[in-house]
């Protein structure tokens, strides 16, 4: 098997190449280049090929029109990028108008554009059957033709924009199958687009990707299991000489990743960032729809927003509009922040809008993630009485966290549905796991409307909470120091304040309601 050996982003002139600056240019002459694109490409009309064009204004911006051909585009596109990063060109590799039908491409350090006429307009389309990667796992060796990783698109570090074009694979099973440690042969693709490596730069903006309707893989017969795994993934995944643990090892990607005004559909993720250090991931404005969650894992010293999204039909037991996880393979992680603002959520079947869980306190290990979630609206469209079998909220949880403020939210189901509107959890109450507030918010219409479990140090207040078929706002299972102050809490089925009286240091003050256990909270 080969290894990775850790040579990318090592080397001085390789990490001066990718800092540089994109450069702007404005093509003032335009040149058909056909010796050129003969070494590159061979002949534009060989083998049914369609017309490479090449067009420079400077030795230093160069332009390569791909055409499709109505067969295979592989060898046509992946020759593009081939040729742009061979000289180290900052590169615009277009794909005009019309319909493209490439197995995988694998780029490395490209620096420039990738760009379409408008997603629906140029349209990218995986063929079905994509050759299996050669290693195991397949990120323990570089991509390329000898090893094609299950990724329509695989970049390893550069900085580039996509824009205008739209990402399809409707195959139910995408390839023939590789190996995922832990999970077995899987036939699903990875993602549309990969973005890999040790840093890269990289804005994404006026695409779409589609997925195929329904259920197939990764994992066929889960409510939970499409052919894309992962839409658009920010992930670091190359392993180091020496290795020993797969995931655990990875080296993590620096720099920033932007998703803006995009189109996603049927896939296990949009939006996906893993395994970063010092990076800022950005999702807004982008539609959702049929997306079991979007999120991250195990990020160091970033930041994560996602402000603006249209995210609807959100299923499946463990899904969520937009969630993330620390210390699920790495425990050496640093303070962290993700910030959810604006967006509107459309929640059924067991989805949530927000999931945040920090497993480092369960092993001792300080909380390392910040949330705060604002300004959202979130509608549960369903009656099912089993909805929510893992317990998730219909709206936000947090969970072991350094910190965890919810503020101005509206939160509404179908009445009497068995959900928790928001809910806090500190579980492990290990080192580092903090308090944060629940403020302004708005939540009708669930069993729970605002629930502590184990949590200390919470502010709820100016909260309006009405229709909970069980309680309004409950403090139990050994919430300790918590202030539960000005909230407006109306018809609740049992009691609209509970505290289970254990814990210490609660304080109620100055609520409207009319019922509470024990007696005298209101």
């Amino acid at each position: 098997m080969k290894q990775v050996t850790g040579d990318l982003g090592s080397d001085s002139a390789g990490r001066s190449a990718r800092r540089r600056p994109r450069w702007t240019t404005t093509l003032v002459v335009v040149v058909v280049c056909v010796a050129v694109l003969t070494l590159a490409f061979g002949s534009p009309r060989a083998s049914g090929r369609g017309d490479v064009t090449f067009s420079t204004a400077s030795s230093s911006s160069h332009t390569i029109v791909v055409l499709p051909t109505g067969l295979d585009d592989t060898a046509n596109i992946q020759g593009a990028f081939n040729t742009c990063t061979s000289h180290q060109w900052t590169c615009t590799i277009e794909l005009v108008r019309g319909t493209y039908h490439t197995s995988q491409i694998a780029i490395t350090d490209f620096q420039g554009s990738f760009v379409g006429a408008g997603p629906g307009a140029t349209i990218v389309i995986g063929n079905p059957n994509l050759a299996s990667p050669t290693a195991d796992p397949f990120w323990s060796a570089l991509p390329g033709s000898s090893n094609p990783w299950p990724a329509l698109f695989t970049f390893v570090n550069g900085a580039f924009a996509i824009s205008g074009m739209t990402f399809s694979d409707t195959n139910f099973f995408p390839t023939l199958g590789w190996d995922w440690p832990g999970t077995g042969t899987v036939t699903a693709l990875w993602a549309w687009v990969l973005i890999t490596g040790t840093m890269a730069y990289v804005s994404m903006s006026h695409v779409a990707g589609i997925g195929a309707p329904g259920d197939q893989g990764p994992f066929p017969g889960s409510s939970n299991s499409f052919n894309i795994i992962d839409g658009m993934a920010f992930q670091g995944m190359l392993l180091p000489p020496g290795y020993s643990n797969v995931y655990s090892d990875q080296i993590p990607i620096t720099g920033s990743f932007w998703v803006t005004d995009s189109t996603f559909r049927w896939s296990e993720t949009g939006v996906w960032a893993q395994n970063t250090l010092d990076a800022t991931v950005t999702t807004c404005y982008n539609s959702m729809q049929t997306i079991v969650s979007n999120g991250f894992w195990d990020i160091s010293a970033s930041q994560m927003l996602f402000c603006g999204n249209v995210d609807t039909n959100i299923a499946s037991e463990a899904g969520a509009g937009y969630g993330g996880a620390q210390s699920v393979y790495k425990t050496d992680l640093l303070p962290s922040t993700a910030t959810v603002v604006g967006n509107s959520f459309s929640v059924n079947t067991g989805g949530a809008a927000g999931v945040f869980f920090d497993f480092g306190p369960s092993v001792g290990l300080a909380s390392t993630l910040s949330v705060q979630v604002t300004g959202n609206v979130v509608v549960a469209d369903t009656t099912c009485a089993a909805c929510w079998p893992s317990g998730l909220p219909v709206g936000f949880l947090g969970e072991d966290l350094a910190n965890f403020e919810a503020s101005y939210n509206l939160v509404t189901a179908s009445p009497n549905a068995v959900a928790t509107g928001l809910a806090v959890y500190n579980l492990a109450s290990g080192p580092g796991t903090g308090g944060g507030a629940l403020v302004g918010n708005v939540v009708t219409n669930v069993n729970i409307s605002i629930s502590l479990v184990d949590a200390s140090g919470f502010h709820v207040t100016s909260n309006l909470v009405k229709n909970s078929a069980s309680w309004g706002i409950a403090i139990w299972l050994g919430s300790s120091n918590n202030t539960v102050s000005w909230n407006v809490v109306k018809n609740s089925g049992q009691y609209d304040l509970y505290w289970d009286g254990s814990g210490t240091g609660n304080a109620w003050t100055g609520n409207v309601c009319k019922t509470s256990s024990p007696a005298g909270l209101c």
